[in-house]
């Protein structure tokens, strides 16, 4: 299990989409324990510069097979946090189930518990390259 969980620490832009919009997110995964990982998750500024959502995440390797980990607020752990109501009640309540679909990117989707109209919402993101990681190379 932990060899499932080693590639996940880094930094990740994030969505959140549906037929209601898309909701965009910086998340980091900070540390990792065993089947058990860790870390933030706040609004992306570059889309939304005037909010300021943040809460602390934890998730966990899945049971599952048709996906890898499953990944939920933190709101007992590690305060303070910020989330707004309406539309991202969502974040109180729901679960998102995703995988490592290439390196260092993810995908799957958030099952939408809170409010039964809702649509559920397709997520993805993309890792943040760092130089050590081969992503990017120096120009001469």
């Amino acid at each position: 299990m932990q060899e499932k969980t080693a590639a996940l620490p880094g930094k990740y832009h994030i969505s959140f989409k549906s037929s209601l919009g898309t909701l965009r997110y910086l998340l980091q995964i900070d540390s990792t324990n065993g089947m058990f990982f860790y870390g933030t998750m706040e609004n992306d500024p570059r889309y939304s510069p005037n909010r300021r959502d943040f809460c602390h995440i934890k998730g966990i390797v899945a049971p599952g097979k048709r996906y890898d980990f499953i990944m939920m607020p933190d709101l007992k752990s590690g305060l303070p946090y910020a989330l707004p109501c309406y539309p991202h009640e969502w974040l109180l309540n729901n679960k998102v189930y995703f995988s490592i679909r290439e390196k260092g990117i993810i995908g799957g989707y958030m099952v939408v518990r809170n409010d039964r109209e809702t649509p559920n919402f397709a997520f993805s993101g993309m890792k943040q390259a760092l130089p050590q990681d081969g992503y990017l190379t120096k120009k001469n």
